[in-house]
């Protein structure tokens, strides 16, 4: 019998163990990630998004893996997600469907395995995948989704849409908690002082020299405050990066005037 799913239970041990399975991967492998591995718009991200959904639907079943994922992509677009990576996530979260569907005829009894094999099975058929050109592992792809998997509910307004007296209900009203749970104190973020999206951390502070925290240190202070008092550290908003949330990380890059940018986190 399927596990009962219970995505806002779940959803951060679930998280925490798919990006430790990406990172574990990715060093096996050799998979691109990006800087600080940050799994975001790169075959990292693509080896997740992948390897994920043949998790689930080998843990809950093909169609509520699609319906969660779909689901999922709705809540970006509410974010203002770039649609290219909305594509790229649908694509990819199928070619996981499509994978575990292949074990199921590959391996009978692939659900009595050791999940540890199993799991390394499921990575090595995404691993095929992409280096076979069949995942998309960049926004640049042309290629466009199609397969969209129909919602228990259909998206008139708000969040969600089978509505009563305003309310949303069933599978609409678990979204749109999903929704206001999934966000968290950096979605949106704006430094009050400068309007600046950018987010420094204890480690960005701590290694600044005297000169360089005294040109930013009104602006330091503003977003200490707008957070509590709460200063992020690199770990915090790395977890942020790489499950998708609410930043995203810029590399580091060299201006036109020959001035170096070290990389940082900003909000999305």
């Amino acid at each position: 019998m399927n596990q009962k799913y219970d995505y806002n239970k779940n959803k951060n041990k679930f998280t925490k163990e798919m990006i430790n399975d990406t990172l574990k991967y990715q060093k096996q492998y050799g998979f691109k990630i990006g800087e600080n591995n940050v799994a975001h718009n790169n075959e990292s991200d693509a080896f997740r998004h992948t390897y994920m959904q043949s998790i689930l639907s080998k843990r809950h079943g093909i169609l509520p893996a699609k319906i969660v994922s779909s689901g999922h992509e709705y809540i970006g677009t509410l974010k203002k997600q770039d649609p290219r990576e909305s594509n790229m996530d649908l694509w990819n979260n199928n070619q996981g469907q499509q994978i575990y569907n292949e074990i199921c005829k590959e391996y009978p009894k692939f659900k009595s395995l050791p999940e540890t094999q199993q799991k390394d099975i499921i990575a090595q058929k995404v691993v095929q995948r992409m280096k076979s050109g069949q995942l998309i592992t960049g926004l640049d792809d042309p290629r466009q989704f199609k397969d969209y998997q129909k919602l228990p509910f259909t998206p008139t307004r708000g969040v969600g849409a089978v509505w009563n007296n305003g309310s949303p209900t069933g599978f609409a009203s678990a979204i749109d908690n999903q929704l206001q749970n999934d966000q968290s104190e950096f979605y949106g973020y704006t430094n009050p002082l400068t309007g600046s999206n950018k987010i420094y951390t204890r480690e960005d502070v701590g290694n600044m020299s005297p000169e360089e925290f005294a040109n930013n240190e009104k602006e330091i202070d503003a977003q200490i405050k707008a957070f509590n008092g709460m200063m992020p550290t690199n770990g915090d908003l790395h977890r942020e990066a790489l499950s998708g949330g609410d930043v995203v990380y810029v590399n580091s890059y060299t201006r036109s005037d020959g001035t170096e940018v070290k990389g940082y986190y900003r909000s999305r």
